[in-house]
């Protein structure tokens, strides 16, 4: 999609005469268990590979596809579901806020659960 947008804009057709198409990154769907396992590709990796500023990252989350069912915006659920304030922090960078990307490190792992599993 990254180059379809870049080179099908009105934007492009028309040309020299006005600004490309600004594009940023919104990764969904982030496990950073599994980017620290190296299971999947991490934050900088996409970066680096796609060329994009990351805009924001959205974390796994059942909600997400139980919204979808429903028919229900995500966000709905309010600022307290990780996967909904993740998309209002993400519209509110997009409107040009300052915010730090939240979900990118591993929660902290307590005592018991490291004994325990």
């Amino acid at each position: 999609m990254i180059g379809f947008v870049s080179s099908r804009s009105r934007r492009a057709e028309i040309g020299d005469s006005c600004q490309p198409v600004s594009q940023t990154l919104l990764i969904t769907r982030y496990d950073v268990d599994r980017a620290e396992k190296q299971e999947s590709l991490a934050i900088e990796d996409m970066k680096d590979l796609l060329g994009l500023n990351v805009i924001g990252v959205v974390p796994e989350s059942k909600d997400v596809l139980t919204c979808t069912n429903l028919g229900t915006p995500i966000i709905s659920l309010g600022e307290n579901n990780p996967a909904a304030g993740a998309y209002m922090d993400m519209v509110d960078r997009f409107l040009g806020e300052e915010k730090e990307l939240r979900f990118v490190t591993p929660e902290p792992v307590s005592f018991f659960k490291k004994i325990f599993g």
